[in-house]
């Protein structure tokens, strides 16, 4: 091995929970004396980290580990995630793969990755890295799920409830700020069910000087916690944005997936969260084509869609997950109806999403700098209400919270001036 370092290459699909994740194996890693480089490159070890939420982050992940595979036909090709735990028979006969890790071992990926083929290396350093330009951290503070929406195989791959104490949580956070991060996301399978609770834990997060901004992941509607909407109209820090999955506007649909609300319910909580912070931006996740909706079904879907109007939308078809209550239902939408109805959903959701966006015009917002230029001097950030924005800006400005005066918008991308 001599003084040349081996190389690690990471792929990450699915959740905000993979991504952080991936960072803490890429740390570890980096912290063994490994150097790290772009998946599309050249490396020793390619990590995927994957995802079985739908039949296309299955493909998207045997896709990722053969390309690796290619690349460098001599390298060591490690998957790991959920789609390596609910098929890890299946997966360790492709071609190519070295390893297949589960979600119980993935804190310790590196570790074993290294004393199979790398005995020589020296043990983990104490140093603490981070990746250069990053302007938001992931902090995971919770795992697994016990619901088994009647569609989700996530359960299957991560059905042990676990919170991360509260004083661990809050001494990452720190360890954070001291390292420049502005904002922090909080992540988990079922966020709100973080014990001993959420609203505790982000009351504890706001008092960090070095934090500006604390955003909240995907947060299941019957989760939410009593004073969580208080608490951000509150606190400033607090970003003013919600990602709650819908799946469908269809009480007897939501039924059949084992989801337990109406969409009454969910209009309602969505008005509350309006009025105590009109700013506020909602997004979601929509399900088409579950099977037995019908026409009449998917447009209550449509309907409630409209009403709601979420500032951005995830739409998708359904898809047969292996090992859950629908994979034994019949699939009785057809592929070119489910294709129809995620067309005309989508259409919907984008126009509330580019009226979301040119609610901004003629109004100042905070944005946190990510230093992406899309154009010759133009750079990128998000508003704390997770709107996209362009803007003249300096290099000098990446990871910092600037002012911007938003002056248009189009397709859902607000663009100002930095004052």
């Amino acid at each position: 091995m001599g003084n040349i370092m081996p190389r690690v290459a990471l792929h990450t699909l699915g959740c905000k929970v993979n991504q952080y994740e991936t960072e803490k194996i890429a740390e570890d890693f980096r912290a063994r004396g490994f150097e790290e480089a772009p998946f599309s490159g050249v490396a020793d070890v390619y990590v995927i980290n994957t995802c079985t939420v739908t039949n296309t982050a299955d493909s998207k992940s045997r896709q990722a580990a053969r390309a690796a595979a290619r690349r460098n036909p001599g390298a060591a090709v490690v998957l790991t995630g959920c789609y390596a735990d609910t098929s890890a028979d299946q997966l360790s006969e492709l071609d190519g793969i070295t390893m297949v890790i589960g979600n119980s071992d993935k804190s310790r990926l590196a570790q074993i990755v290294i004393e199979s083929l790398y005995p020589e290396m020296p043990g983990r350093s104490s140093v603490e890295t981070h990746l250069p330009g990053r302007t938001r951290a992931l902090l995971k503070v919770q795992d697994g799920c016990d619901q088994f929406c009647a569609y989700c195989a996530v359960p299957l791959a991560r059905s042990v409830m676990s919170s991360r104490p509260m004083d661990e949580a809050i001494s990452e956070a720190e360890s954070l700020a001291k390292r420049g991060y502005k904002e922090i996301v909080l992540t988990g399978i079922r966020l709100g069910r973080y014990e001993p609770g959420l609203v505790e834990l982000i009351g504890a997060l706001a008092g960090i000087s070095g934090i500006k901004r604390i955003r909240l992941s995907s947060i299941e509607l019957t989760d939410v916690p009593d004073g969580l909407l208080e608490l951000m109209a509150d606190k400033p820090k607090i970003c003013l944005h919600l990602h709650l999955p819908l799946q469908s506007g269809s009480d007897e649909v939501l039924a059949r997936m084992n989801r337990p609300y109406t969409a009454l319910e969910f209009e309602a909580f969505a008005a509350k969260a309006r009025a105590l912070m009109p700013k506020i931006g909602i997004t979601t996740d929509i399900m088409v084509g579950f099977p037995g909706e019908t026409e009449a079904q998917f447009e209550e879907t449509c309907s409630l869609a409209q009403r709601v109007k979420f500032s951005r939308s995830h739409v998708f078809p359904f898809s047969v997950r292996p090992g859950t209550a629908a994979a034994e239902m019949k699939d009785d939408v057809s592929s070119s109806e489910k294709t129809r109805r995620k067309k005309r959903l989508t259409e919907l959701t984008d126009a509330s999403m580019r009226e979301f966006a040119e609610g901004l015009v003629c109004t100042t917002a905070n944005v946190l700098v990510e230093g992406k230029k899309v154009q010759p001097s133009l750079w990128s950030g998000l508003t704390d209400n997770y709107v996209r924005v362009t803007f003249e800006g300096q290099r000098g400005s990446v990871g910092e919270i600037v002012d911007i005066e938003i002056e248009s918008a189009a397709d859902g991308i607000a663009h100002g001036r930095q004052v």
